[in-house]
């Protein structure tokens, strides 16, 4: 199965893409495939996505599943999902 990854802001920056597919065994939640991503990579995008304390996703990121924000560590990712981590944006 593939998943689509589309970074915003600083994610685009680390991994150098404006978007990635991931390929999965199985259905995975949206924290397993950020997980994935860190592994595959390094420490610099853990960092970015994880609270180091916690080591659950930072709180001002968002991430949308296919046009929904979700919690990441509920919702099951299908074939051909697309997942859009962006983090808060601001006006001024």
């Amino acid at each position: 199965m593939k998943v689509t990854v589309k970074f915003v802001g600083g994610a685009r920056e680390i991994v150098g893409a404006r978007e990635l597919t991931v390929d999965i065994k199985t259905s995975a939640t949206v924290l397993d495939i950020l997980r994935m991503l860190t592994a595959k990579h390094g420490n610099r995008l853990g960092e970015y996505l994880f609270d180091p304390e916690s080591n659950n996703p930072r709180q001002h990121l968002r991430f949308l599943l296919n046009g929904q924000s979700v919690s990441v560590s509920d919702v099951i990712a299908k074939d051909d999902s697309v997942i859009l981590i962006f983090p808060p944006v601001g006006g001024g």
